[in-house]
């Protein structure tokens, strides 16, 4: 069963919401950097679901204006500001976007909660014709034999029945989904981060599946998981590269 890791159409408090921006992954930098390519430095960019604003703040390194949206209050409130960003709460489907208004639409790791008929309703009403819409994501956790193992065979276990029905989406890497335009081609990226076992630890614990383990039931699991986890680490006091296969799906509005 593959580790699938929840996207941003939960339920969010100020604790959660920091921790959510804590510990998730940077985007890799030639991601923004091939889609500055695709499109004008002054296009305007709308960052759909942007959580905590870690996609936005990357975004507005390449485009001049970013509106950045989410459905949780709490999400916009611990996001980090930058003077390109207009962050606003409203949910991805109904939003009050002018009629044509965005170069390109992004949606970083959340797709898979959207009300899909919805979505692409707005999305062909705010994206000017042939704007670019791109969406991205992850859905695994790779560290090493060993470290996998560990996690498979005491964490996974109690995940199981918990797991919502959009994570499957995910981890089929968005193939599942009827887009409504045709994709393109995109080049393949990497997303690699150094983390200690803690850090791995407390990544595992915002999954969608862990919150709503740890709701009912409490995090026995991760506590017990933890004491595995560090001694299958090889070297329990370093960092270690810890992989996150990555995907993106893109194409244009016409």
């Amino acid at each position: 069963m593959p580790f699938a890791l929840g996207g941003s159409m939960r339920t969010f408090d100020g604790q959660s919401s920091t921790s959510y921006s804590r510990t998730r992954p940077m985007y890799p930098a030639e991601l923004y950097y091939w889609l500055s390519q695709q499109v004008s430095p002054s296009s305007v960019v709308w960052d759909c679901a942007c959580g905590t604003g870690q996609a936005s703040v990357d975004l507005a390194a390449y485009f001049d204006r970013v509106e950045a949206s989410d459905i949780s209050e709490s999400q916009v409130t611990a996001a980090t500001p930058h003077r390109k960003v207009n962050y606003q709460v409203f949910p991805a489907e109904k939003t009050l976007y002018p009629d044509h208004y965005f170069d390109v639409v992004c949606v970083a790791h959340a797709l898979h909660w959207f009300d899909l008929d919805a979505f692409w309703v707005e999305l062909k009403r705010v994206l000017k014709p042939g704007g670019m819409f791109v969406c991205w994501g992850y859905n695994w956790l790779q560290v090493g034999k060993a470290e996998d193992k560990a996690i498979a065979d005491n964490v996974l276990p109690h995940l199981e029945t918990y797991w919502p029905a959009e994570s499957r989406l995910l981890w089929n890497q968005y193939r599942d989904i009827k887009f409504p335009f045709e994709l393109i081609e995109v080049p393949a990226f990497e997303l690699n981060c150094h983390w200690s076992v803690t850090q791995t630890l407390d990544f595992i614990r915002t999954w969608s599946a862990s919150q709503l383990r740890i709701q009912a039931c409490g995090d026995d699991f991760l506590l017990n998981a933890s004491a595995i986890l560090r001694e299958a680490w090889s070297e329990p006091t370093k960092k270690q590269e810890v992989r996150l296969p990555f995907f993106v799906r893109a194409g244009r509005i016409t």
